[in-house]
């Protein structure tokens, strides 16, 4: 019993109050704080073989089952994405082979086993941190609760790696022609998304009272029925020029207290489809990338690609094609990073850009929101600029040094100099040179210089009177 270092980490052993032998990796940083922390756990132990101190059951507190759902009830009900929380839950974990077995089973090797098999299934790297969070926040809550007294599994399991990747986003001129397809229900809704950069949950919830267009000020407070939003704070933004009309109109043809309702005058529904309005309208602007032509003839399903989407028809049956747009697997959310992006592209400060974004962390907005378009970079690299032209430049060829074998009368060593544009052309001496290359090594004003033929461009040749 004791500690002993695996992986660059302090690994405790000891034998709890049933006498059985326990091992578990700990998070001490010196080895001090390690052996304090196993004094606690045979403390621990000692006190439960005493009677002090109840052991804890032979199964840790029931099944993983049991757990997950004392946790979805008693800590994710009161989650704005408690709803999504129980639909991952339900699908992946309490249908998994971990699901009967008692705390007592669940291991790292198992849950990285299930993980892995997760990702054979063809999960991504962020939906499986996401289960690895989900076991982790649901055994470190049952710990900090009573409801659990054994050492958290999941502390061992190895998070994935998510490849990152700048987000999608609408370009400037896009903008201008997505707005201009919307139909005018729509518009006001996709216009203060984009000049604002607030969620979808916080449009649904925006009511009349959050909006100040004398000062051109709105304070985004809630998150859909919910009375916070995702960062648990209110903040108060500032209201673009151009988005005062839209905001008018929508004000004006509310029936209710909301600013975005449903034709009743009712609250939106969470689920509502807005990546089809989108996506919709993107295909009427045109903002597409490329098109299908198909024909809708039945048992025919010809189809061809086409960079646009003028008139075609079917070899088969001469009939008409039909054609289908393809437009950017753009997403509603992506309509926020539009916002940061163009702000950022168009020179704003990134302080004030972390503000509008309502981020905590400027690191976040940076880290997220930096990336910026070509054309943006191609004028910033412009900025190296020397004025230098090539045609003023001289570009000399390095020079080659050949040894020659005949020795010269003094018995000094020959040097002879030759280009590299040069080496097809006979060797022949040039004494003058020779003479002052010689006198100058003597005279130690240059080192003697010894090399391998074949492999140096200096190549010397002694001769030695014999």
């Amino acid at each position: 019993m004791g500690v002993m270092v695996r992986n660059g980490r302090y690994v405790l052993r000891w034998k709890d109050g049933t006498g059985q032998r326990r091992f578990v990796t700990s998070n001490a940083s010196t080895k001090t704080e390690a052996k304090r922390l196993l004094r606690e756990l045979q403390q621990q132990a000692e006190r439960q073989r005493l009677g002090l101190e109840a052991l804890p059951p032979e199964d840790g507190g029931g099944s993983l089952t049991a757990l997950l759902n004392w946790w979805l009830t008693s800590c994710s009900t009161s989650s704005p994405s408690h709803a999504r929380n129980e639909s991952v839950i339900r699908t992946h974990l309490l249908s998994s082979e971990l699901a009967p077995l008692p705390l007592t089973a669940i291991t790292s090797a198992k849950v990285e086993a299930f993980l892995h098999r997760k990702e054979q299934e063809g999960l991504s790297p962020q939906s499986l941190n996401h289960l690895r969070g989900f076991l982790s926040r649901a055994f470190n809550t049952a710990r900090r609760l009573g409801r659990y007294k054994g050492q958290d599994p999941i502390s061992d399991v190895q998070k994935r790696r998510i490849p990152k990747r700048p987000p999608s986003y609408l370009k400037a001129d896009e903008v201008a022609r997505l707005l201009q397809a919307l139909a005018p229900r729509w518009q006001p809704m996709f216009a203060t998304a984009i000049y604002t950069g607030l969620r979808k949950s916080e449009l649904i919830g925006l009511r009349k009272i959050d909006v100040d267009l004398d000062a051109r000020l709105l304070t985004v407070s809630r998150s859909r029925d919910r009375d916070t939003t995702k960062g648990g704070h209110a903040d108060t933004i500032p209201i673009a020029a151009e988005l005062v009309p839209y905001l008018e109109r929508a004000i004006a043809a509310s029936p209710s207290e909301l600013v975005f309702p449903r034709h009743d005058g009712s609250m939106m529904r969470e689920d509502v489809d807005l990546v089809s309005v989108l996506r919709r309208a993107m295909a009427r602007a045109g903002i597409v990338t490329g098109w299908r032509h198909l024909c809708r003839r039945k048992g025919c399903g010809h189809v061809e690609k086409a960079s646009d989407g003028s008139l075609r028809r079917c070899p088969v049956d001469g009939r008409k094609l039909w054609p289908k747009p393809e437009v950017r697997a753009v997403r509603f959310h992506d309509t926020r990073h539009t916002t940061a992006s163009l702000l950022m592209m168009s020179g704003a400060n990134p302080a004030a850009v972390q503000r509008i974004m309502r981020h905590a962390d400027p690191k976040l907005t940076m880290d997220v929101y930096s990336h910026l378009a070509p054309d943006y970079l191609r004028a910033e690299v412009d900025r190296l600029a020397f004025g230098v032209r090539p045609s003023e430049v001289t570009m000399e060829l390095p020079l080659l040094m050949a040894a020659n074998t005949k020795p010269t009368e003094n018995g000094a060593p020959v040097v002879q100099f030759i280009r590299n544009d040069q080496r097809s052309e006979p060797i022949t001496n040039n004494s003058s040179e020779i003479q002052t290359v010689s006198e100058a090594r003597q005279a130690g004003l240059e080192p003697t210089t010894l090399g391998l033929e074949g492999r140096c461009s200096i190549r010397l040749s002694y001769w030695r009177k014999r």
